[in-house]
Protein backbone atom coordinates (compact mmCIF):
# COMPACT_ATOMS: atom_id res chain seq x y z
CA UNK A 1 0.00 0.00 0.00
CA UNK A 2 1.71 3.26 -1.32
CA UNK A 3 1.99 5.70 1.50
CA UNK A 4 -0.25 9.19 1.65
CA UNK A 5 0.92 12.28 0.83
CA UNK A 6 0.70 12.91 4.10
CA UNK A 7 3.06 10.65 5.25
CA UNK A 8 5.47 11.18 3.22
CA UNK A 9 5.27 14.92 3.85
CA UNK A 10 6.33 14.00 7.43
CA UNK A 11 9.10 11.45 6.53
CA UNK A 12 10.50 14.48 4.44
CA UNK A 13 10.58 16.98 7.09
CA UNK A 14 12.05 14.03 9.70
CA UNK A 15 14.89 12.84 7.67
CA UNK A 16 15.68 16.94 6.82
CA UNK A 17 15.59 16.85 10.74
CA UNK A 18 18.07 14.22 11.18
CA UNK A 19 20.54 15.74 8.31
CA UNK A 20 19.68 12.86 6.14
CA UNK A 21 19.28 15.24 2.97
CA UNK A 22 19.51 12.51 -0.04
CA UNK A 23 16.85 10.42 1.99
CA UNK A 24 14.52 13.66 1.74
CA UNK A 25 15.23 14.41 -1.78
CA UNK A 26 14.17 10.60 -2.57
CA UNK A 27 10.72 11.12 -0.14
CA UNK A 28 10.03 14.57 -2.07
CA UNK A 29 10.35 12.91 -5.69
CA UNK A 30 8.00 10.40 -4.46
CA UNK A 31 5.25 12.93 -4.41
CA UNK A 32 3.24 14.96 -6.45
CA UNK A 33 3.91 17.95 -7.67
CA UNK A 34 0.67 19.70 -6.14
CA UNK A 35 1.44 17.82 -2.77
CA UNK A 36 5.15 19.04 -2.90
CA UNK A 37 4.08 22.48 -3.18
CA UNK A 38 2.06 21.93 0.00
CA UNK A 39 4.42 20.43 1.91
CA UNK A 40 6.73 23.50 0.79
CA UNK A 41 4.30 25.46 2.26
CA UNK A 42 4.17 23.96 5.39
CA UNK A 43 7.29 23.55 6.10
CA UNK A 44 9.62 26.39 8.02
CA UNK A 45 11.54 28.79 5.66
CA UNK A 46 14.91 26.91 6.69
CA UNK A 47 13.24 23.38 5.38
CA UNK A 48 12.03 25.21 2.77
CA UNK A 49 15.02 26.76 1.49
CA UNK A 50 16.98 23.33 1.57
CA UNK A 51 14.43 21.35 -0.04
CA UNK A 52 13.98 23.87 -3.49
CA UNK A 53 17.52 23.47 -3.64
CA UNK A 54 17.34 19.80 -4.28
CA UNK A 55 14.67 19.89 -6.91
CA UNK A 56 15.51 20.57 -10.45
CA UNK A 57 14.10 23.27 -12.62
CA UNK A 58 11.93 21.12 -14.30
CA UNK A 59 10.41 20.10 -10.80
CA UNK A 60 10.20 23.48 -9.57
CA UNK A 61 8.17 24.52 -12.71
CA UNK A 62 5.54 21.37 -11.87
CA UNK A 63 5.06 22.70 -8.61
CA UNK A 64 4.45 26.29 -9.50
CA UNK A 65 1.96 24.72 -12.47
CA UNK A 66 0.07 22.48 -10.11
CA UNK A 67 0.50 23.28 -6.75
CA UNK A 68 -2.64 25.24 -5.32
CA UNK A 69 -1.81 29.40 -5.79
CA UNK A 70 -0.73 30.25 -2.22
CA UNK A 71 1.82 27.15 -1.68
CA UNK A 72 3.04 28.23 -5.57
CA UNK A 73 3.50 31.49 -3.94
CA UNK A 74 5.31 30.75 -0.97
CA UNK A 75 7.82 28.69 -3.30
CA UNK A 76 7.91 31.51 -5.68
CA UNK A 77 9.23 33.98 -2.66
CA UNK A 78 12.15 31.93 -1.89
CA UNK A 79 13.36 32.49 -5.41
CA UNK A 80 15.20 35.68 -6.81
CA UNK A 81 13.61 37.51 -10.09
CA UNK A 82 15.36 35.71 -12.83
CA UNK A 83 15.24 32.12 -11.46
CA UNK A 84 11.33 32.32 -10.69
CA UNK A 85 10.54 34.12 -14.07
CA UNK A 86 12.57 31.31 -15.70
CA UNK A 87 9.88 28.53 -14.14
CA UNK A 88 6.92 30.71 -14.69
CA UNK A 89 7.63 31.06 -18.48
CA UNK A 90 6.69 27.22 -18.08
CA UNK A 91 3.54 27.99 -16.63
CA UNK A 92 0.25 29.07 -17.94
CA UNK A 93 -0.41 32.79 -18.03
CA UNK A 94 -3.15 32.87 -15.81
CA UNK A 95 -1.75 30.70 -13.41
CA UNK A 96 1.39 33.20 -13.00
CA UNK A 97 -0.72 36.17 -12.87
CA UNK A 98 -2.47 34.49 -9.59
CA UNK A 99 0.90 33.77 -7.87
CA UNK A 100 2.39 37.10 -8.49
CA UNK A 101 -0.80 38.76 -6.65
CA UNK A 102 0.32 37.03 -3.68
CA UNK A 103 3.31 38.40 -3.64
CA UNK A 104 4.73 41.73 -2.56
CA UNK A 105 4.55 44.42 -5.26
CA UNK A 106 8.48 44.93 -5.50
CA UNK A 107 9.10 40.76 -5.73
CA UNK A 108 6.21 40.60 -8.13
CA UNK A 109 7.28 43.53 -10.59
CA UNK A 110 10.85 42.30 -10.62
CA UNK A 111 9.39 38.96 -11.60
CA UNK A 112 7.33 40.74 -14.30
CA UNK A 113 10.30 42.34 -15.62
CA UNK A 114 12.34 39.08 -16.51
CA UNK A 115 9.05 37.17 -18.09
CA UNK A 116 9.83 36.39 -21.49
CA UNK A 117 6.01 37.81 -22.53
CA UNK A 118 5.05 39.84 -19.60
CA UNK A 119 2.48 41.70 -22.23
CA UNK A 120 0.31 37.82 -21.84
CA UNK A 121 0.40 38.66 -18.08
CA UNK A 122 -0.48 42.18 -17.76
CA UNK A 123 -3.91 42.12 -18.75
CA UNK A 124 -4.58 39.74 -16.00
CA UNK A 125 -3.26 41.54 -13.59
CA UNK A 126 -6.02 44.68 -13.73
CA UNK A 127 -8.32 42.65 -12.36
CA UNK A 128 -8.84 41.33 -8.64
CA UNK A 129 -8.19 37.38 -8.38
CA UNK A 130 -11.58 36.52 -6.94
CA UNK A 131 -13.21 37.73 -10.22
CA UNK A 132 -13.78 36.39 -13.60
CA UNK A 133 -10.56 38.56 -15.10
CA UNK A 134 -8.50 37.22 -12.57
CA UNK A 135 -9.43 33.64 -13.01
CA UNK A 136 -9.88 33.60 -16.88
CA UNK A 137 -6.67 32.17 -19.04
CA UNK A 138 -5.81 33.96 -22.28
CA UNK A 139 -4.46 30.53 -23.96
CA UNK A 140 -7.01 29.11 -25.95
CA UNK A 141 -8.34 28.30 -29.25
CA UNK A 142 -10.30 30.91 -31.45
CA UNK A 143 -11.43 30.62 -34.82
CA UNK A 144 -13.31 33.48 -37.24
CA UNK A 145 -17.22 32.96 -37.91
CA UNK A 146 -15.80 32.20 -41.39
CA UNK A 147 -13.29 29.68 -41.08
CA UNK A 148 -14.18 25.98 -41.79
CA UNK A 149 -14.35 22.33 -39.74
CA UNK A 150 -11.07 21.61 -41.45
CA UNK A 151 -8.97 24.83 -40.54
CA UNK A 152 -10.97 24.48 -37.16
CA UNK A 153 -9.62 21.19 -36.32
CA UNK A 154 -5.69 22.68 -37.69
CA UNK A 155 -5.44 25.23 -35.35
CA UNK A 156 -6.45 22.76 -32.86
CA UNK A 157 -3.42 20.77 -33.10
CA UNK A 158 -1.42 23.60 -32.87
CA UNK A 159 -2.10 23.51 -29.44
CA UNK A 160 0.33 19.91 -28.96
CA UNK A 161 -0.10 18.33 -25.82
CA UNK A 162 -1.99 21.43 -24.56
CA UNK A 163 -5.33 20.54 -26.82
CA UNK A 164 -6.18 17.39 -24.56
CA UNK A 165 -8.00 20.35 -22.14
CA UNK A 166 -9.44 21.85 -25.01
CA UNK A 167 -13.16 19.88 -25.86
CA UNK A 168 -14.13 23.32 -28.02
CA UNK A 169 -12.99 26.18 -29.86
CA UNK A 170 -14.15 29.72 -29.84
CA UNK A 171 -15.92 31.32 -32.08
CA UNK A 172 -15.78 34.95 -32.97
CA UNK A 173 -17.17 37.54 -35.56
CA UNK A 174 -14.94 40.29 -37.74
CA UNK A 175 -15.11 42.74 -34.56
CA UNK A 176 -13.80 39.92 -32.16
CA UNK A 177 -17.07 39.67 -30.44
CA UNK A 178 -17.78 36.42 -29.08
CA UNK A 179 -20.41 34.41 -31.38
CA UNK A 180 -20.53 30.83 -29.40
CA UNK A 181 -18.48 28.02 -29.47
CA UNK A 182 -18.39 24.63 -31.14
CA UNK A 183 -17.37 20.86 -30.00
CA UNK A 184 -14.55 18.92 -31.09
CA UNK A 185 -17.18 16.48 -32.16
CA UNK A 186 -19.30 18.76 -34.01
CA UNK A 187 -16.44 19.95 -36.04
CA UNK A 188 -15.10 16.34 -36.68
CA UNK A 189 -18.85 15.51 -37.88
CA UNK A 190 -19.07 18.67 -40.02
CA UNK A 191 -17.94 18.74 -43.80
CA UNK A 192 -14.25 20.07 -43.55
CA UNK A 193 -15.50 22.75 -46.19
CA UNK A 194 -18.46 23.82 -43.42
CA UNK A 195 -17.81 27.11 -42.26
CA UNK A 196 -18.01 27.46 -38.30
CA UNK A 197 -20.76 30.00 -38.68
CA UNK A 198 -22.93 27.60 -40.38
CA UNK A 199 -22.36 25.12 -37.73
CA UNK A 200 -23.12 27.56 -34.50
CA UNK A 201 -26.35 28.65 -36.72
CA UNK A 202 -27.59 24.90 -36.79
CA UNK A 203 -27.69 25.05 -33.08
CA UNK A 204 -28.31 28.00 -32.40
CA UNK A 205 -27.86 27.97 -28.87
CA UNK A 206 -27.89 30.63 -26.01
CA UNK A 207 -24.89 32.49 -25.74
CA UNK A 208 -23.69 32.42 -21.32
CA UNK A 209 -20.95 34.85 -20.61
CA UNK A 210 -19.81 36.91 -17.67
CA UNK A 211 -18.09 40.36 -16.93
CA UNK A 212 -14.30 40.49 -15.98
CA UNK A 213 -15.86 42.16 -12.74
CA UNK A 214 -17.91 39.34 -12.26
CA UNK A 215 -17.27 37.38 -8.49
CA UNK A 216 -15.65 34.04 -8.88
CA UNK A 217 -18.64 32.54 -6.91
CA UNK A 218 -21.12 33.62 -9.21
CA UNK A 219 -18.77 32.12 -12.09
CA UNK A 220 -18.87 28.54 -10.07
CA UNK A 221 -23.24 29.25 -9.70
CA UNK A 222 -23.31 29.88 -13.90
CA UNK A 223 -21.25 26.88 -14.76
CA UNK A 224 -23.17 24.77 -12.56
CA UNK A 225 -26.36 25.74 -13.35
CA UNK A 226 -25.60 25.12 -17.03
CA UNK A 227 -23.10 22.19 -17.31
CA UNK A 228 -20.51 24.06 -18.88
CA UNK A 229 -17.11 23.26 -19.67
CA UNK A 230 -16.20 27.35 -20.31
CA UNK A 231 -17.55 30.48 -19.66
CA UNK A 232 -16.57 33.20 -21.70
CA UNK A 233 -15.28 36.51 -20.69
CA UNK A 234 -16.57 39.83 -22.36
CA UNK A 235 -16.84 43.22 -22.15
CA UNK A 236 -19.46 45.63 -22.58
CA UNK A 237 -19.31 45.79 -26.40
CA UNK A 238 -19.11 41.63 -26.13
CA UNK A 239 -15.52 41.59 -27.15
CA UNK A 240 -13.85 38.32 -26.10
CA UNK A 241 -11.28 38.76 -23.35
CA UNK A 242 -10.59 35.21 -21.97
CA UNK A 243 -12.28 32.11 -21.29
CA UNK A 244 -12.39 30.21 -17.77
CA UNK A 245 -12.44 26.69 -17.68
CA UNK A 246 -14.32 23.80 -15.53
CA UNK A 247 -11.30 22.71 -14.01
CA UNK A 248 -10.50 26.18 -12.76
CA UNK A 249 -13.58 26.69 -11.49
CA UNK A 250 -13.86 23.63 -9.13
CA UNK A 251 -10.71 24.72 -7.41
CA UNK A 252 -12.33 27.97 -6.84
CA UNK A 253 -15.28 26.36 -5.29
CA UNK A 254 -12.97 24.15 -3.04
CA UNK A 255 -11.40 27.38 -2.30
CA UNK A 256 -14.34 29.25 -1.36
CA UNK A 257 -15.83 26.71 0.48
CA UNK A 258 -13.17 26.24 2.89
CA UNK A 259 -13.02 30.02 3.36
CA UNK A 260 -16.49 30.49 3.89
CA UNK A 261 -16.11 27.21 6.97
CA UNK A 262 -13.05 29.07 8.24
CA UNK A 263 -14.99 32.51 8.33
CA UNK A 264 -17.84 30.82 10.03
CA UNK A 265 -15.14 29.50 12.80
CA UNK A 266 -13.86 33.20 13.12
CA UNK A 267 -11.03 31.59 11.87
CA UNK A 268 -10.29 33.28 7.86
CA UNK A 269 -7.57 32.50 6.04
CA UNK A 270 -5.67 30.16 8.46
CA UNK A 271 -4.23 26.38 7.55
CA UNK A 272 -3.09 23.66 9.91
CA UNK A 273 0.20 24.18 9.54
CA UNK A 274 0.33 27.84 8.80
CA UNK A 275 2.56 30.55 10.49
CA UNK A 276 2.06 30.61 14.10
CA UNK A 277 1.66 34.75 14.15
CA UNK A 278 -0.72 34.59 12.16
CA UNK A 279 -3.30 32.02 13.78
CA UNK A 280 -2.90 34.59 16.82
CA UNK A 281 -3.82 37.65 14.78
CA UNK A 282 -6.58 35.54 13.09
CA UNK A 283 -8.14 34.38 16.03
CA UNK A 284 -7.26 36.47 18.93
CA UNK A 285 -9.74 39.38 18.08
CA UNK A 286 -12.60 37.00 17.87
CA UNK A 287 -11.77 35.62 21.16
CA UNK A 288 -11.96 38.91 22.92
CA UNK A 289 -15.01 39.96 20.81
CA UNK A 290 -16.30 36.75 22.34
CA UNK A 291 -15.27 37.46 25.93
CA UNK A 292 -17.09 40.69 25.77
CA UNK A 293 -20.26 38.70 24.65
CA UNK A 294 -19.91 36.17 27.28
CA UNK A 295 -19.46 39.07 30.36
CA UNK A 296 -22.92 40.75 28.81
CA UNK A 297 -24.11 37.10 29.32
CA UNK A 298 -22.45 36.88 32.79
CA UNK A 299 -24.30 40.11 33.66
CA UNK A 300 -27.79 38.65 32.59
CA UNK A 301 -27.20 35.93 35.14
CA UNK A 302 -25.95 38.41 37.38
CA UNK A 303 -29.49 40.36 37.79
CA UNK A 304 -30.78 37.52 38.96
CA UNK A 305 -28.59 36.43 41.57
CA UNK A 306 -30.53 36.47 44.58
CA UNK A 307 -33.13 34.54 42.77
CA UNK A 308 -30.18 32.11 42.35
CA UNK A 309 -29.25 32.13 45.42
CA UNK A 310 -32.74 31.74 46.91
CA UNK A 311 -33.42 28.83 43.74
CA UNK A 312 -30.40 27.14 43.08
CA UNK A 313 -31.77 24.16 41.11
CA UNK A 314 -31.68 27.12 38.57
CA UNK A 315 -28.23 26.94 38.29
CA UNK A 316 -27.97 23.45 37.04
CA UNK A 317 -30.00 23.90 33.95
CA UNK A 318 -28.63 27.22 32.52
CA UNK A 319 -25.63 25.59 30.45
CA UNK A 320 -29.31 22.88 29.11
CA UNK A 321 -30.60 26.43 27.71
CA UNK A 322 -27.58 27.85 26.55
CA UNK A 323 -26.12 24.34 25.03
CA UNK A 324 -29.73 24.03 23.04
CA UNK A 325 -29.68 27.61 21.82
CA UNK A 326 -26.50 28.07 20.17
CA UNK A 327 -26.88 24.23 18.82
CA UNK A 328 -29.57 25.34 17.08
CA UNK A 329 -28.52 28.53 15.90
CA UNK A 330 -25.11 27.21 14.55
CA UNK A 331 -27.28 24.84 12.67
CA UNK A 332 -29.16 27.85 10.60
CA UNK A 333 -26.28 30.20 10.05
CA UNK A 334 -24.10 27.26 8.57
CA UNK A 335 -26.63 25.90 6.42
CA UNK A 336 -28.32 30.02 5.35
CA UNK A 337 -24.49 30.83 4.93
CA UNK A 338 -24.19 27.77 2.69
CA UNK A 339 -27.33 28.07 0.64
CA UNK A 340 -25.80 31.73 0.07
CA UNK A 341 -22.59 30.83 -0.67
CA UNK A 342 -24.02 28.35 -4.10
CA UNK A 343 -26.81 30.82 -4.81
CA UNK A 344 -29.94 29.29 -3.55
CA UNK A 345 -31.07 31.82 -0.83
CA UNK A 346 -31.74 35.10 -3.55
CA UNK A 347 -32.26 38.08 -1.52
CA UNK A 348 -35.91 38.40 -2.55
CA UNK A 349 -35.97 34.47 -0.82
CA UNK A 350 -34.87 36.04 1.98
CA UNK A 351 -38.44 36.61 4.17
CA UNK A 352 -39.61 33.50 3.20
CA UNK A 353 -36.44 31.99 4.62
CA UNK A 354 -36.77 33.71 7.36
CA UNK A 355 -39.97 32.55 8.25
CA UNK A 356 -39.22 28.81 7.63
CA UNK A 357 -36.47 29.13 9.95
CA UNK A 358 -38.86 30.21 12.66
CA UNK A 359 -41.45 28.01 11.97
CA UNK A 360 -38.93 25.04 12.47
CA UNK A 361 -37.70 26.86 15.39
CA UNK A 362 -41.23 26.87 17.11
CA UNK A 363 -41.26 23.00 15.83
CA UNK A 364 -38.09 22.21 17.46
CA UNK A 365 -38.83 24.37 20.30
CA UNK A 366 -42.22 22.40 21.36
CA UNK A 367 -40.21 19.57 21.39
CA UNK A 368 -37.39 20.28 23.30
CA UNK A 369 -40.16 22.26 25.64
CA UNK A 370 -41.87 19.20 26.36
CA UNK A 371 -39.01 16.57 26.97
CA UNK A 372 -36.47 18.95 28.78
CA UNK A 373 -40.08 20.47 31.10
CA UNK A 374 -40.87 16.88 31.98
CA UNK A 375 -37.19 15.91 32.61
CA UNK A 376 -36.93 19.46 34.89
CA UNK A 377 -40.01 18.25 36.40
CA UNK A 378 -39.59 14.54 37.32
CA UNK A 379 -35.66 15.39 38.32
CA UNK A 380 -35.95 17.73 40.52
CA UNK A 381 -39.73 17.54 41.54
CA UNK A 382 -40.57 21.33 40.90
CA UNK A 383 -43.47 21.95 38.38
CA UNK A 384 -42.41 25.85 38.20
CA UNK A 385 -39.21 24.86 36.71
CA UNK A 386 -40.35 22.04 34.33
CA UNK A 387 -42.84 25.00 33.10
CA UNK A 388 -40.10 27.60 33.03
CA UNK A 389 -37.40 25.13 31.16
CA UNK A 390 -40.30 24.03 28.63
CA UNK A 391 -40.66 28.43 27.90
CA UNK A 392 -37.01 28.44 27.90
CA UNK A 393 -36.70 25.84 25.24
CA UNK A 394 -39.16 27.30 22.74
CA UNK A 395 -38.10 30.85 23.50
CA UNK A 396 -34.77 30.28 22.83
CA UNK A 397 -34.80 28.34 19.26
CA UNK A 398 -36.66 31.04 18.03
CA UNK A 399 -34.03 33.31 19.02
CA UNK A 400 -31.50 30.86 17.63
CA UNK A 401 -33.61 30.64 14.46
CA UNK A 402 -34.93 34.60 14.28
CA UNK A 403 -30.80 35.61 14.55
CA UNK A 404 -29.43 32.10 12.32
CA UNK A 405 -31.29 33.14 9.74
CA UNK A 406 -31.43 36.88 10.48
CA UNK A 407 -27.86 38.00 11.21
CA UNK A 408 -26.58 36.52 7.92
CA UNK A 409 -29.41 37.96 5.40
CA UNK A 410 -28.57 41.73 7.99
CA UNK A 411 -24.97 41.27 7.03
CA UNK A 412 -25.29 40.58 3.12
CA UNK A 413 -27.77 43.37 3.28
CA UNK A 414 -25.16 45.75 4.41
CA UNK A 415 -23.07 44.62 1.71
CA UNK A 416 -20.84 42.84 4.25
CA UNK A 417 -19.79 38.84 3.75
CA UNK A 418 -22.44 36.87 5.87
CA UNK A 419 -19.42 34.13 6.63
CA UNK A 420 -17.55 36.42 8.76
CA UNK A 421 -18.09 35.92 12.65
CA UNK A 422 -21.74 35.22 12.63
CA UNK A 423 -21.83 32.28 14.90
CA UNK A 424 -20.79 34.63 17.27
CA UNK A 425 -23.42 37.07 16.62
CA UNK A 426 -25.76 34.15 17.19
CA UNK A 427 -24.41 32.47 19.81
CA UNK A 428 -24.50 36.09 22.29
CA UNK A 429 -27.69 36.40 21.14
CA UNK A 430 -29.23 32.77 22.35
CA UNK A 431 -27.12 33.03 25.29
CA UNK A 432 -28.17 36.47 26.50
CA UNK A 433 -31.83 35.86 25.55
CA UNK A 434 -31.94 32.59 26.72
CA UNK A 435 -30.97 33.19 30.00
CA UNK A 436 -33.29 36.30 30.39
CA UNK A 437 -35.76 33.65 29.25
CA UNK A 438 -35.16 31.20 31.72
CA UNK A 439 -34.35 33.47 34.48
CA UNK A 440 -37.34 35.21 34.67
CA UNK A 441 -39.80 32.49 34.09
CA UNK A 442 -37.71 30.61 36.86
CA UNK A 443 -38.08 33.66 39.31
CA UNK A 444 -42.23 33.75 38.64
CA UNK A 445 -43.29 30.31 38.39
CA UNK A 446 -41.26 28.58 40.60
CA UNK A 447 -41.86 30.91 43.17
CA UNK A 448 -45.72 30.76 42.27
CA UNK A 449 -45.88 26.81 41.44
CA UNK A 450 -43.07 25.22 43.57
Amino acid sequence: MSASPESLGEQTLDALGRDQVGAAAGLLRRMYPADQGILLRRASRAERRVLIALLTPDELADILDDAPTLAAAAVTRELVPEQAADLLDEVDTYTVADILQELPDEHAAAILAELEKPEEVTPLLQYPPDTAGGMMTLDYPQVRRGVTAGNALDRLRLFGEDAEGFGWVCVVDDENRFAGSVGIVELALATPARSVGEILDRYDRALVTVAPETDQEEVHRIMSRYWLSIVPVVNDQSVLLGVIRAEDAMLVAQEEATEDMLRIASAPGERVFGPLHLSVRHRLPWLVLNLGTVLVAAAVVNLFESTIAAIAMLAVFLPVVAGQGGIAGTQTVTLVVRGMAVGEVPPPAGLRLLGRELLLGLLHGMALAALAGALGWLWKGSLGLGIALAIAMVGNLLVAALTGAGVPLLLRRLGIDPAVSSAVFVTTFTDVLGFLIFLAAGAFFVTWLG
